[in-house]
């Protein structure tokens, strides 16, 4: 694929010698792009690649949400256009820096209630007819889900692991998640049993369902997978003074900021764990917000 968006591929690993015990690197994924970074490029260029030259895309989201404003930055560079679906038929074009980014990238963006987005989430993102017609969707248009997530994961997930593989064996693998789509991806290129631990931990309380899911998929290939529930700080996108504090510190060592709904919440569990018996490989998967 041709790299209109200048991607800084494959993403460089830093030796973090932070934590006792723990041999600790960073695979720096958050380099890969200003917006579109971290596992938003992972998610996307599976998709990306199998889509027809100046197609329509229908995706989803919230008026915060990273996979907008990724999307929306995709899409205008590789000449595609884009009609985005907002949860909150409250809203407009510029009630959040990423909506008006969405705007000014040339997406046309489309608001609902909150109860007709739960129930697009319960149909697998499939819009009714007269949905379709009232959003001046094209017939041929192709579907993008909430997040980014689905079978085209996978590509960017197997590049991935490539590129850790290539740069040394790992006993510990540690990211965080969401709907957990790049760490079922990983586990998909992974090699069965596998001997490198995978550690999850969760942005969101109480995701049951993903971690069944998840470590049933490890299960299956033999590999070892820990899963962290949210239980520190609130829920997914709640923090606290304490986390804060741990991030500004950390950005004091390191010069690396640390995005709070995921990594900030990875970096504190990291600061609880046990030593570890090898190398040990965060994978910064990116998530910091447009500014205000």
């Amino acid at each position: 694929m041709a790299n209109p968006l200048c991607l800084q591929l494959p993403t460089p690993l830093q030796s973090l010698q932070l934590l006792d015990g723990i041999d600790l690197w960073m695979k720096r994924d958050d380099l890969i792009h200003p917006i579109v970074a971290g596992n938003k490029w992972r998610k996307l260029a599976g998709y990306f690649e199998q889509l027809p030259a100046h197609s329509q895309v229908l995706t989803f989201g919230g008026a915060y949400s990273n996979h907008l404003a990724a999307a929306a930055t995709a899409l205008q560079a590789l000449g595609h256009d884009g009609v985005f679906v907002i949860r909150g038929d409250e809203l407009n074009e510029h009630s959040s820096p990423v909506l008006s980014h969405c705007t000014e990238a040339g997406m046309q963006l489309r608001f609902i209630s909150r109860q007709q987005f739960r129930q697009l989430r319960e149909q697998a993102w499939q819009p009714s007819d007269e949905q379709l017609l009232a959003w001046q969707v094209s017939k041929d248009h192709k579907l993008l889900p909430e997040g980014g997530s689905g079978a085209h994961n996978d590509l960017g997930c197997a590049q991935l692991w490539q590129e850790l593989q290539a740069q040394g064996p790992i006993h510990d693998l540690w990211l965080a998640a969401g709907t957990a789509g790049t760490v079922q991806g990983l586990i998909r290129a992974m090699p069965h049993s596998c001997n490198t631990h995978i550690t999850v931990v969760s942005a969101v309380k109480g995701a049951h369902r993903e971690a069944a899911q998840t470590q049933a998929l490890a299960a299956g290939k033999n590999i070892q997978l820990t899963w962290l529930d949210e239980t520190q700080f609130g829920g997914f996108a709640k923090s606290n003074a304490q986390l804060r504090f741990s991030s500004e510190e950390f950005y004091k060592i390191t010069g690396i900021n640390l995005d709070p709904v995921y990594n900030a919440k990875l970096w504190w569990q990291l600061q609880q764990a046990s030593p570890s018996n090898g190398k040990l490989v965060w994978i910064n998967t990116g998530g910091l917000r447009l500014p205000a």
